[in-house]
């Protein structure tokens, strides 16, 4: 007999997950009683904030584990570590949920950073984990775990390769159990790139708010009209990120090259390229914006 697909007619418990437009990334905890997905209000373009759903697979009973966020965290590119400012990811990794169901695991972008996080299914509180580099963390994902908190995490930066680490965390505090042990460490790597930042910019000094004008080249006819979605804005900070070369500056500066970005995340994330060390290379300073 062939299988038919049948929908879910899901009971939607509060607000948020009244909203949903799109899901994806469905994943059964290991008694598969529960179901997470990721879902959006709308299209799911690339990288676009999501939230979290939980579904009881008995009831249908579907609720939200973390609501999108409107504004991200106030001097977040100060505290890489602890801020939080939604989830931006494609999709939950097939070992996201922890053996006896009480976490979800999943990377995110904090602002031009990667990180990654873990929540409790009944509580909805969120865990920042220790991080290799610590304050200084650029990019650190979650390759592969297993039971007792180790996990295989890759670590990179503008100044560092893709590195792996093996850690083991005490999940109920986020800390480290033993110091992280280096599998591959490729920290010497980058040949031209000297050093990096993150540079936080008020929206102030950009050009005039969106929300101030109209879409540019649009007719708005009454024809168009229902397909339009109203324009938004923000006021917080945007990040611009900076790479250096190794080589001394000339006395007039190093010459910048502008790599512009498009988003919809804060903007192109800050890791090890290799053709920014083409440009280090060359004697050029790399800004990269949205």
């Amino acid at each position: 007999v062939a299988p038919v697909a049948q929908q879910l007619q899901l009971v939607f418990a509060d607000e948020a997950s009244k909203q949903i437009a799109s899901m994806r990334s469905p994943r059964f905890s290991p008694d598969g009683s529960k179901l997470v997905f990721l879902a959006t209000r709308d299209v799911a373009t690339h990288n676009t904030a999501s939230l979290l759903a939980l579904v009881d697979w008995t009831t249908k009973q579907t609720t939200t584990l973390i609501d999108l966020v409107q504004e991200p965290e106030s001097g977040y590119s100060h505290n890489p570590t602890m801020a939080f400012n939604g989830l931006f990811l494609g999709s939950l990794s097939k070992k996201a949920w922890s053996e006896d169901g009480q976490f979800i695991f999943f990377d995110t972008q904090l602002g031009a950073r990667t990180v990654w996080k873990y929540v409790d299914v009944q509580t909805k509180q969120i865990h920042h984990p220790a991080l290799v580099d610590g304050e200084k963390i650029a990019a650190e994902s979650v390759l592969d775990r297993t039971a007792n908190g180790y996990f295989l995490v890759s670590v990179a930066s503008p100044v560092r390769a893709s590195s792996v680490y093996l850690v083991q965390l005490d999940l109920s505090t986020g800390s480290y159990v033993r110091k992280p042990v280096a599998i591959v460490d490729q920290t010497d790597k980058a040949k031209y790139v000297g050093d990096w930042k993150l540079i936080s910019i008020p929206t102030s000094v950009s050009d005039t708010q969106p929300s101030s004008s109209s879409a540019a080249g649009v007719a708005h006819s009454d024809a168009l009209q229902p397909h339009l979605l109203p324009q938004v804005a923000s006021a917080s900070d945007f990040e611009a990120s900076v790479w250096l070369p190794k080589s001394s500056p000339p006395a007039e500066g190093y010459p910048v090259v502008l790599d512009v970005h498009g988003g919809p995340h804060g903007n192109s994330p800050v890791t090890y390229r290799v053709m920014y060390e083409y440009i280090a290379a060359l004697g050029f300073a790399i800004v990269s914006v949205n």
